[in-house]
């Protein structure tokens, strides 16, 4: 027995049913379906269905009524039957309509009256009274074989004052018909001719007669008989012919009005109204009921009015968005651009009718619109917005809401319908998966040194951040003191009770602005995610969404991480569906994925220990079973890239020892062969992907020899290979005009690589590589193609470009910085024509290449070029794009330039110590080994800095103490992965590094720690030096406002060494000329310094350290009266003379120590009535000394002042 359909089941399931019901039939025979169709009388059949249809459960009372009206019924008919009976034989022979007697007429009535009573009634549970159907049908006689009746006709009366439709007049071929009269009053007052015969022939008769006659003739009858009737019966039958003419006259109205849509709408609407072409169409005729234009029903369809307002330069409005996501303009000014732009689906709002396309808020409205066409509209449009917003268009135009955003995504992930699923997971996509950011960290991963991957955590969060503060030697521990300077101590215990609070303790809206990947994970992504992959299985793009989105949490931290990693469902779902030990029929499901196998290699690359749980699963073998395809489709290309990807960092971790590698070499030995045979470095199968497949395999090759797992055996199956397809691609490079695409500079950066390690650390020695080094990578040098790339070097430069990235454009959400916010527009950090990674592994071959190459290099279009592009950079180095991720090959490369002797020739010796500066304080941990070097090479080297031996070595050890920490950091964890900033070492002023000693230990209030060998004296007269040296050589190390500072911090020791007689005279000198070269300068004692004390409480500390410990130096007083210049602030002076007026007792000072002399502090005369008082009472109470500076510029302000009334003078 099968169950009925239940409310809420779909087509779907009325199939199933069926396809059940078909079984079990074929297997009995004999089953009958528990209802079927039967054809029945059409009369019948329509009188019957109205019955069980319409006729509901009647009450007693109703019931009652109906045998009532049947009662009457019956005795009408009964009356009626002499008049109206047929005999029974007509009966029979005619087919079964209802009759059109009286009888009959009421009959009809009736029903009817039943009918319209039943209309209300309950239809569910319907029974059938037959008694009623005999009532009203009568004796129901079958119809004989051969005889057919005719249509059943409804009977309709004539509501003259009720307008048919033009559909009822075609239907029924409605005529205006007189009013019917009775039988008898037709019998009496007819006079046509009832016999058809007679009637014919009376008519040809007249028409022959007729025919017969001349018009003169028929004209004389028609006066002769007007003559002889009455005028009064003329003028009637005159009227009564114009009545009997107007149905026609009405049909053909009928037909103009059928045709009125034509004209009559272009009267009464505008040209401009769509709704006019639309009613001129061809076939508006056999429209229904449109034979009158109701202008208001069509207002929707108006043109809306163009209003272009103008808007101010600066002044804000709604963004409004297409479907796309594209920003539309707020008016179009240009007729045509109005037209391309005129879709009718983006004026569907009331707000700004006559703007195109949605807001956001209007957006976010149809996004929980119960359609889903509605939702899967509005989540498309956002997709797109952050797709474009994440290249950087939108940036410095319009704010998006991004923490409310993510929330809104997160809600419409949970809808199960593919069709949401695939849009709404895009978007989440667009949002947290840079795909600028990830697309070249792809193309720049095969190259040298180019593995590591970044961790992009919001800054300041992680815990090594936190460890690092507590060494009070370490530069974050004196950061974070300089930084206790910038605000006052209410705020500042504010900020460390803010600091100490969990993120647990925040709600979902306060963790989505601080970090919105930790609170995309508080929503359980993971599990969600598991979900979709392995019950909804929707097969769309809904699965690339979902591994990008693991991707880019993967990328968080370690932490975060390890999480994904211990989700063993998840990865479960993942190896089975999207890394198959065998291929399915599905477009995503059962087919391997690129994507999947980038996730796990961000996986191994964030730690060993993630690396070693992942691949001791299937990873590794169906990692082998992909690089044995033999499939050179797009789709198997990039994945067999992944996998070599993989492969490298599995190798380079030691993941993959020699017994699994030896499995690998038939594969990679075959994918050699098949890059020698088919891939060219330009032209017929010179394509992208598969150059890109070429640099992917070799340096994969180059990671197992460093990795030490390709012994003896695997290099003589490799090497000889390895070689022919590296000779190959250098001599297309030479002989081609210039390197084009991006893929071939990196085809020859990873075979320069190849060589150069192999030459190097080969078992078999570098034979195999000597025509590569000294007959084709000389001509190389020398050809067009490669004076080419180094005279784009300074173009394509990262580190040389004025615009900033992208990398905190918004905080919670940090990326990699992949595109630069220019003034034209968003640009990539990395060019097409970028040639740093060729020329780094270029440079490396020096060493090995022989005579010939070096001669080569060393030509002047060479060497030209370079020394220009050093010159650049000694001036214009952007030190915050040097912190970039993708800087980190051109900073490398940089130090193999200051490391070739010779090139330093073409450069003068301040230049050089400018570019050596810049480049030192744009180095992070991972080029902690550079800075070691090149303090050795050129800033602790007599050449460069006229110091004495002994004062260089001190110098650089105290230096070199700032490095060590990070040279062992750096060498901590078994980990691939870097920060995606790479944050420097040394600050821009590491030159004053041990003055930050002096005031941390101030700020402490503790002597000297014992851990530091040198003395007060010995940091002060060192680093002044120092600095001065390097200030002779034309370096502009801080600001002069940081400069001050510093000065100030010389005399804020514990032991009050200024005192002495030799730093007193080296602090003279050096406050002199700090005072000579800015004369003129006006100081922004307000001004914000990164990582540094604001002047403000730094400078009140030091009046304090002045009351206490200054012993009336004039060298101190001159420095605590820089900020009492009358061209200042007068709160610096207010301040003093208020709350410090004591310690103006104490100021011992020359005109000649004050920095613009004495007037600079007496001109103009002060009108601040409040500081001429305080002026007033000094003087009154004797709280400076007379005579002294203080004491002369009270006086002179007080004297002559005119904004307070005084009662003597001084």
């Amino acid at each position: 027995m099968f169950k009925k359909l239940k409310p809420g089941e779909s087509e779907e399931d009325v199939l199933r049913m069926a396809a059940q019901f078909n079984a079990e039939r074929a297997r009995d025979p004999c089953f009958q379906p528990a209802a079927a169709f039967v054809r029945v009388d059409k009369c019948l059949m329509f009188i019957y269905c109205v019955i069980i249809i319409i006729a509901p459960k009647k009450s007693m009372f109703a019931q009652r009524r109906e045998q009532a009206k049947l009662g009457r019924i019956a005795s009408v008919i009964n009356q009626n039957q002499d008049g109206i009976g047929l005999p029974s034989e007509e009966i029979k022979a005619t087919p079964t309509s209802v009759p059109q007697k009286s009888g009959a007429h009421a009959t009809t009535k009736v029903l009817l009256d039943e009918i319209q009573e039943n209309i209300l009634g309950d239809v569910k549970g319907t029974k059938i009274d037959f008694n009623s159907i005999s009532h009203v049908l009568g004796d129901i006689v079958e119809r004989t074989g051969g005889d057919r009746r005719p249509a059943f006709q409804f009977s309709q009366q004539d509501t003259p004052s009720k307008p048919r439709s033009i559909f009822a007049k075609q239907l029924l071929g409605f005529s205006p018909q007189k009013p019917q009269e009775t039988k008898d009053q037709v019998k009496e007052s007819s006079s046509i001719v009832k016999d058809a015969k007679m009637a014919h022939e009376i008519h040809e008769e007249n028409v022959n007669i007729i025919n017969r006659m001349s018009e003169e003739d028929i004209m004389a009858e028609r006066e002769q008989l007007l003559s002889t009737l009455d005028p009064s019966l003329i003028a009637l039958l005159a009227k009564k012919r114009q009545n009997n003419q107007k149905p026609v006259e009405k049909k053909s109205n009928i037909r103009i009005i059928e045709a009125a849509p034509k004209t009559t709408p272009n009267v009464s609407l505008p040209d401009s109204n769509p709704a006019v072409k639309l009613l001129q169409h061809s076939d508006e005729n056999k429209w229904l009921n449109f034979n009158l234009v109701e202008e208001h029903k069509l207002a929707w369809m108006r043109d809306i009015p163009a209003r272009i307002s103008e808007l101010k330069p600066g002044q804000q409005f709604d963004a409004r968005f297409d479907w796309k996501g594209v920003l539309l303009p707020h008016t179009l000014k240009d007729q045509e651009a109005a037209e391309q732009l005129d879709e009718r689906e983006l004026y569907l709002h009331g707000e700004e009718a006559d703007r195109p396309g949605y807001t956001l808020q209007e957006l976010f409205r149809l996004a929980r619109s119960t359609v889903l066409q509605q939702r899967i509209s509005a989540f498309g449009s956002i997709a797109g917005i952050l797709s474009i917003y994440n290249q950087g268009f939108y940036d410095q135009v319009l704010t998006l809401p991004i923490s409310k955003i993510v929330f809104l995504l997160r809600f419409g992930l949970d809808d199960n319908a593919p069709a949401q699923l695939e849009v709404v997971s895009r978007a989440l996509a667009n949002l947290f998966y840079n795909e600028t950011d990830e697309v070249l960290l792809d193309h720049v991963h095969d190259n040298a040194y180019c593995h590591w991957q970044p961790t992009m955590q919001v800054l300041g969060n992680s815990s090594a951040d936190k460890e690092g503060d507590s060494d009070p030697t370490s530069l974050a521990f004196l950061q974070r003191y300089m930084n206790l300077l910038t605000t006052s101590q209410t705020v500042r215990a504010e900020v460390d009770e803010g600091e100490a609070e969990s993120r647990t303790s925040m709600d979902d809206f306060q963790l989505a602005e601080t970090d919105l990947v930790d609170c995309l994970l508080r929503t359980n992504i993971f599990q969600r995610i598991t979900f979709i992959l392995n019950n909804v299985r929707p097969d769309n793009s809904t699965v690339e969404s979902c591994l990008k989105l693991l991707i880019r949490i993967s990328r968080t931290s370690l932490k975060v991480a390890r999480q994904l990693a211990n989700e063993s469902h998840l990865l479960e779902v993942l190896f089975t569906n999207f890394l198959p030990s065998s291929n399915g029929k599905q477009q995503f499901y059962g087919q391997p994925q690129p994507l999947c196998l980038k996730l796990m290699r961000v996986l191994i690359c964030q730690h060993l220990d993630i690396a070693k749980s992942i691949s001791k699963g299937v990873l590794i073998q169906r990692m082998k079973q992909l690089l044995f395809l033999q499939d050179n489709k797009g789709q198997m290309v990039r994945v067999q890239i992944e996998a070599l990807r993989s492969l490298r960092c599995l190798l380079l971790l030691g993941i993959v020892d020699r017994d699994v590698f030896r499995q690998f070499l038939p594969a990679l030995r075959q994918l050699l062969d098949w890059h020698g045979n088919h891939c060219a470095f330009d032209g017929l199968g010179g394509s992208g992907v598969v150059r890109q497949h070429a640099a992917a395999l070799i340096v994969a090759l180059v990671a197992s020899g460093e990795s030490g797992v390709c012994d003896i055996e695997g290099q003589a199956l490799l090497v000889e290979s390895l070689n022919k397809c590296c000779c190959k691609w250098l001599h297309s490079a030479t002989q081609a005009e210039k390197i084009k695409d991006f893929s071939q500079m990196t085809l020859l950066s990873a075979s320069l690589y190849a060589v150069a390690w192999f030459s190097r650390n080969a078992l078999l020695g570098s034979s195999c590589f000597q025509t590569f080094l000294h007959s084709l990578l000389p001509k190389f040098v020398q050809s067009s193609s490669f004076v080419a790339c180094i005279q784009d070097l300074a173009k394509g430069s990262v580190i040389l470009r004025r615009p900033m990235d992208r990398r905190q454009v918004h905080a919670a959400l940090p990326n990699m910085g992949a595109v630069l916010m220019h003034d034209y527009g968003p640009q990539l950090i990395v060019s097409e024509s970028y040639s740093v990674h060729l020329l780094s592994n270029l440079w490396s071959l020096l060493d090995i290449s022989g005579k010939p190459f070096f001669a080569a290099l060393m030509q002047p279009p060479v060497l030209e070029p370079l020394a220009e592009y050093l010159r650049q950079l000694s001036s214009r180095l952007n030190r915050v794009l040097a912190t970039n991720f993708f800087a980190r090959s051109e900073l490398r490369f940089v130090h193999q330039l200051l490391s070739t002797d010779g090139l330093e020739t073409y450069l003068e010796r301040s230049q050089v110590l400018q570019l050596v500066y810049n480049y030192l304080c744009c180095l992070s941990t991972a080029h902690a080994t550079q800075i070691k070097s090149t303090f050795e090479r050129f800033i602790f080297n007599e050449e460069y800095v006229k110091l004495d031996e002994q004062s260089l070595k001190l110098l650089q050890q105290t230096c070199l103490e700032m490095v060590y920490p990070h040279i062992i950091a750096d060498n901590s964890e078994p980990s691939l992965s870097l920060c995606y900033t790479q944050a420097p070492i040394l600050p821009p002023d590491w030159p004053f590094f041990q003055m930050r000693l002096i005031l941390s230990n101030y700020l402490q209030n503790v002597q000297q720690r014992p851990s530091n060998i040198f003395s007060e004296n010995q940091v002060v007269k060192l680093t002044l030096t120092f600095v001065r040296e390097l200030e002779r050589e034309g370096l502009q190390i801080v600001s002069p406002l940081e400069k001050l500072m510093y000065l100030m911090i010389a005399f804020m020791g514990p032991d009050s060494q200024f005192l002495a007689q030799d730093l007193q005279e080296l602090l003279r000198g050096f406050l002199m000329d700090f005072y000579r070269q800015n004369a003129s300068h006006h100081f922004d004692f307000d001004a914000e310094l990164v990582d540094k004390a604001r002047f403000e409480p730094l400078y009140y500390l030091f009046v304090e350290h002045f009351e206490a410990a200054s012993y009336g130096d004039e060298l101190f007083s001159s420095l605590v009266l820089l900020p009492l210049a009358q061209k200042y602030d007068n709160k610096w002076r207010r301040r003093i003379w208020s709350e410090h007026v004591q310690a103006l007792r104490f100021l011992n000072c020359h005109e000649s120590l004050l920095m613009g002399g004495l007037s600079a502090y007496l001109e103009p005369v002060e009108e601040e009535p409040s500081l001429v008082q305080l002026y007033g009472d000094a003087l009154e109470r004797q709280l400076v000394r007379p005579g002294s500076i203080a004491f002369q510029i009270a006086k002179h302000h007080f004297n002559h002042s005119t904004s307070v009334q005084k009662t003597k003078l001084f």
